[in-house]
């Protein structure tokens, strides 16, 4: 039986080698965030049930999106700023009320820091390589922690033993 624990160990060492070659392709210095990146989506959408972790995905993907959206277009406009960082901030709780999926709220949040302060320490990666890399890495936890979930389910179903009734 593929307990939550093995689950989550599969999900981890396989969205941290995946996001870390995927972000190396295209922008190496930042590779070890984008092995935690996905990491990081991994654990938040990993659930105990397929059908649980669907709809966190479902919200993870939406959040993310999001943010990345909006933290992208700032900074293809504008330097980082604190007060620019609020705004953004404000903008994605805006988006998600408006768009009633407030449980994106703080996924947002998180993406839109994320990219920011990325592009603080990474002065010369683009605004739009940075917050694409960030959605794919985060896309990239989302469909490890998926796979992982399916394929336990599976070998669950396939090597379970029979009950007394069978």
């Amino acid at each position: 039986m593929f307990s939550v624990a093995i689950q989550s160990i599969i999900a981890v060492v396989g969205a941290y080698t995946c996001g870390f070659y995927f972000t190396g392709l295209f922008h190496e210095p930042t590779s070890f965030i984008g092995g935690l990146w996905a990491v990081i989506s991994a654990i938040i959408v990993l659930e105990a049930t397929a059908i649980n972790t669907l709809n966190t995905a479902r919200i993870r993907i939406v959040g993310t999106s999001t943010g990345a959206i909006i933290s992208g277009v700032y900074l293809l406009l504008f330097p980082f700023s604190l007060l620019g960082y609020g705004i953004c901030i404000a903008v994605g709780v805006l988006a998600c009320h408006l768009f009633r999926v407030k449980p994106a709220m703080k996924i947002t949040g998180i993406t839109i820091s994320v990219v920011l302060i990325v592009s603080t320490i990474e002065k010369e990666l683009h605004p739009a390589l940075n917050a694409g890399l960030r959605f794919m890495e985060s896309m990239i936890g989302i469909g490890i922690a998926i796979l992982v979930v399916y394929a336990a389910n599976y070998l669950n179903k396939t090597t379970s033993l029979p009950s007394e009734d069978e």
